[in-house]
């Protein structure tokens, strides 16, 4: 004999029915059963099967369509007919229920939709806003962009050049603005490598800057070229091994915090150029050159990679390198590190550094 349904089940649909003659099937057979049960007054479980003169399939089938419509329920173990008029108040019932429930979601929805677009949102794209990056090429835009940046600061402005240096003549047109800013009482302030100490242009360059009221700090080697503006905007090089080309110009918050960090960690690290200007004067090209030279060869960097960070020529770097095995009688760069490690004096200028 087959189960019939409890009366908690839920039914998907008649088995083995389909089209609407299986649907009107299935209606007479429920229809039978449910006069059944009102004919008896109840009928138990166990004998709903003999009772309702249905056979098993159609019982179950009959069951759960009087369940659908509300007209059958259990108790005490005997099967109960409903009356049609209390199954439709139930069924209203429930819809009612539901429909309340719907009602309350819908403004549960309204709520968290209205915070999110009107609130959260806002302050997502506020926080976006505050970002910006523009790719820039072309020269003559290159030098607008600068000097709108330029015009628009208010409190300071920095500079970080790793080198090589430009022309002479392109620095002495820079001086001029450099001047302009002064006089505007903006902050400026400039990292140069110390390897323009060597060359006497370059060193009287930076003495008419420092005359004119920039800062100016020299370090071994700058990461990249940068301009920052307050703390509002960045200027970069949008590829440091090609500073000549196109440039970045980076705008937020956000963002800025991290290379003005670079930049105070670079600043903090390079000398004075008084301090520098004194140190140059006590040692020759050579012996300074060296000292990068060193650390920049212990992190193994090629010779045109240290020319790049050093601002000079190949051959410069060739020639220090060469004079260094020389020094050291070192026949190969190897040799020369296993005996740098070794000797005292230059280990204790690498550790320096």
């Amino acid at each position: 004999m087959l189960p019939v349904p409890s009366e908690g089940a839920c039914p998907t649909g008649s088995a083995g029915t389909s089209g609407g003659v299986s649907t009107q099937r299935d209606e007479d057979t429920a229809l039978a059963l449910y006069e059944a049960l009102r004919t008896k007054d109840g009928i138990p479980r166990e004998d709903l099967y003999s009772a309702a003169d249905l056979d098993d399939a159609h019982v179950v089938r009959g069951w759960r369509r009087l369940h659908e419509l509300g007209l059958i329920q259990v108790r005490d173990g005997v099967a109960e007919a409903v009356d049609p008029d209390a199954a439709l108040a139930r069924a209203m019932d429930g819809y009612q229920a539901n429909a309340a429930e719907q009602l309350r979601s819908g403004v549960r929805l309204q709520r968290v939709t209205e915070a999110l677009l009107t609130v959260y949102r806002p302050a997502v794209q506020r926080e976006t806003s505050e970002v910006a990056v523009e790719f820039i090429t072309g020269s003559r835009r290159k030098q607008r962009t600068r000097l709108d940046l330029t015009d628009a600061a208010r409190e300071s402005c920095g500079s970080m050049h790793p080198g090589p240096m430009p022309a002479i003549e392109v620095l002495e047109a820079s001086l001029e603005h450099d001047r302009t800013i002064m006089a505007r009482g903006i902050r400026s302030r400039a990292i140069y490598p110390i390897s323009c100490l060597h060359s006497p242009k370059y060193a009287r360059y930076l003495h008419d800057l420092a005359d004119a009221g920039v800062e100016v700090r020299l370090v071994d080697h700058a990461p990249f070229d940068m301009l920052t503006f307050d703390r509002d905007a960045a200027v970069l090089a949008a590829d440091p091994e090609r500073p000549s080309e196109a440039v970045i110009v980076i705008r937020g918050a956000a963002l800025m915090r991290s290379y003005l960090a670079v930049y105070e960690d670079c600043w903090l690290r390079g000398q004075t150029l008084a301090r520098a200007s004194a140190t140059n004067a006590e040692d020759t090209e050579i012996t300074t050159q060296e000292r990068v030279i060193i650390r920049l060869m212990a992190s193994g960097l090629s010779d045109d990679q240290i020319a790049r960070k050093l601002g000079v020529h190949r051959r410069t770097v060739q020639r220090a390198v060469a004079k260094l095995m020389e020094r050291l009688n070192a026949t190969s760069r190897f040799e020369a590190g296993l005996k740098l490690a070794n000797d005292a004096e230059f280990a204790t200028t690498f550790a320096v550094q």
